[in-house]
Parts: structure tokens; sequence; C-alpha cells
């Protein structure tokens, strides 16, 4: 597979997207498979945010308890977290394989990464809390500027006009402190995305540490600085772009949706005028098609939303493999397999007791062919 540069991989990602789940189209499966890669996206990073309030001084809590209250609460909400992060994430695995081999069944994928997902939610993790808790010093210094600006505001008395230049100050302050939340979040967002673009392919499809495939994305990246450069500029205006348009989308939905539920509205309404003698019946009849009506819009926007979410997100993996792709053999020859050559299968990781040899030696995590 030859290198594509950052532009002429969108046409293919829009090809595999499209043969992935509209290839045979099917409501159940493709709308399963759609979500499945919405799911993935939530695995990005885990940053325990519910522990970090805990950093609030013991001098605002006057009562010992409460603290151990909110620091035991905090705690729970933190392991709810991280285990829709270890779900995730795996899907991210489970996500590559289907992009990559068009696989159609999640279960064998989702069996397949058990054990091997586990050293990129360390790594993950790790950077998730060391680098929000580096900017804590800024935004509690940026907060409390806010919230004095606040407090010393003026009282104005009825008809006076307000001070321009107090708000003014008040605004920036808090500018400033929404500026720096927005700019962490980027900041772990782009190292993120970096981080499952270049490395991540290379510890799913080898039998390697996390930091060899970091180091082999790395190589990726300064091989062509420019052109991976313009490859994450280029996804995040695919990104935006897409999001507009599925917001577009949405409402474009929404106006039959609200037909339907306004014709069957008043049919319910005439029902409970023309039996509203019948002993009750009428009243029963309106209450049943409001909550019918109510499940049935709900579920239906919740199914056409996240299968829209789904297929971006798919776009956007595609988009990242084809272009890793044509720089990365192993990947380049699994997607387009070159003229003579065998198509190069996806690894094969064993169930334990699998991994085991007879004489108890070390695993074999991986089909050695492929190795």
């Amino acid at each position: 597979m030859q290198p594509l540069s950052a532009i002429d991989a969108i046409a293919p990602a829009f090809t595999r997207t499209h043969e992935i789940l509209f290839r045979p189209f099917r409501l159940g499966r493709s709308w399963k498979l759609a979500v499945s890669q919405y799911l993935g996206l939530m695995g990005a990073f885990f940053t325990p945010l519910p522990l970090f309030l805990v950093l609030i001084p013991s001098s605002s809590l006057h009562l010992g308890f409460a603290r151990i209250a909110i620091f035991l609460l905090l705690a729970i909400g933190t392991l709810i977290f991280f285990v829709i992060f270890y779900l995730c994430l795996r899907m991210q695995f489970v996500n590559f394989e289907m992009i990559v081999t068009r696989a159609q069944f999640i279960a064998p994928m989702w069996r397949r990464y058990g054990s091997r997902v586990w050293p990129v939610i360390a790594f993950k993790c790790v950077l998730g809390t060391v680098l929000p808790l580096a900017m804590v010093p800024l935004l509690w210094n940026a907060g409390k500027s806010a919230f004095h600006a606040i407090q010393n505001m003026p009282n104005f008395e009825p008809g006076q006009p307000p001070d321009m230049q107090l708000f003014q100050t008040m605004f920036a302050h808090l500018l400033g402190f929404y500026a720096i939340m927005i700019c962490g979040f980027l900041f772990l967002k782009i190292f993120s995305t970096t981080f499952e673009d270049f490395a991540m392919p290379f510890f799913i499809l080898e039998d390697i540490t996390l930091t060899e495939a970091i180091r082999r994305g790395a190589a990726v990246f300064l091989d062509s600085p420019l052109q991976c450069l313009l490859y994450l500029i280029l996804k995040l205006i695919l990104s935006i772009a897409g999001f507009i348009i599925q917001y577009i989308s949405n409402l474009v939905v929404l106006i039959p949706v609200l037909i339907v539920v306004a014709i069957a509205a008043v049919m319910s309404i005439v029902a409970k005028a023309v039996l509203h003698g019948a002993q009750g019946i009428g009243q029963v009849i309106f209450v049943f098609v409001i909550v019918i009506l109510y499940v049935v819009v709900y579920a239906a926007l919740f199914w056409y939303q996240t299968g829209t979410l789904g297929y971006l997100a798919t776009l956007l993996e595609a988009y990242a493999i084809y272009f890793l792709g044509g720089r990365y053999p192993l990947l380049g020859n699994m997607l387009e397999p070159g003229p003579g050559e065998p198509f190069t299968p996806p690894p094969v990781f064993p169930s334990e007791e699998e991994r085991r040899d007879d004489d108890g030696g070390p695993p074999m995590p991986m089909d050695p062919a492929v190795a």
C-alpha cells in the first residue's frame, strides 16, 4: 500500500465506512457496529475529576465527617468512571480490528483483547491523572481570582448605571479560568488522539511492549511531520464538520417526528372526548397513548443520534487507519494486499488456557506466522 497524504486518505476512509455499516445494511447490526465505534470515543483518556475536589482545603469544611463522606462519594464516582473507561477503551481495540478486517461480530474480538488492554489503561490513567494535577495550581489561582472579583462586586442602587469596568474585570477573570480548562482538555485530547492513531496500531497488531509501540509511532510522526500535523488538523476539521452535520440532521429528523406526535396527540384527545363518559376509558386511553408516544419518540431519537455519531466515529477511525496504513507495511497489507501477495490475517490472542504450553512455559500471545 502506497503512503497516502492527509487529504488522499479521506476518500478511502469514506469507502471503508460504507463497506462496514451499509454493505449490507441491516437495521440492527449496522446500528450495533456504529454504536460500538461511538462508545470507543469515551475511552480517549481517564481523568479522575471527582477526586480532584478532595483538594478543597479542610478549613472550608467545618465538620470532619463531612469531608470523609465527600471523599467516599467521589471515590465511588471515580470507580464508576473507571469501569466505563475500561469498557470503552477495550472497545477501541475491537473497533480497530473491525475496520481493518471488516469483521461483523463483536464478541470474538472483545474476548481477544482481555489482557492486552491493561498496559494502555495504565498508561492513560497515569497521564490523565498527572497532567491535570499539574494544572491544578493554574486553575486554583484563576478560580480564586474570579471568585474574589465576583465577591467584591458592589451593590448597585436601583436606577444606578453599572460600572462597566468592574464587569469587564470580572469577565476577564472568568474567561481566563475557562480558557485554562479548555486548553487543558484540548491538550489531553490531542495527546490521546496522537497516541491512538500512531502508537496503538503497532501495539494491537504485534507482540511488542507499549514503549516500543510508542517509539515506532513517534518514528512515523518524525519521518513526515508536516503530513502528520496536516492530518491532525484535517481530522479536527472533519470532527467539527461532522458534529455540525449530525446536529442539523437531528433537527431535520425531528420535524416529521413532531408532526406524527402532534397527530397522535390530537387523536388521543378526540378519543378522550368521545369516550369521556365510558367509565374513565377515555382517560386511560389518553394516558396510555401519551406514554407510548414518549417512549417511542425518545427511543427513535436515541437510535438515530447514536447511530449517526457512530458513523462519524467510524469515519474518523478509518481515516486514521488509512493514513497510517501506507506508513506501516503490516497494516497496509491488511488493508490493501498487493498483487500476488496473500492477505495478512489479524493476530490471534488465545485464551488463558491456550496461552500456556504443556510444560508450563511462557505464553504465546499471537500467531508466530504474523510475527
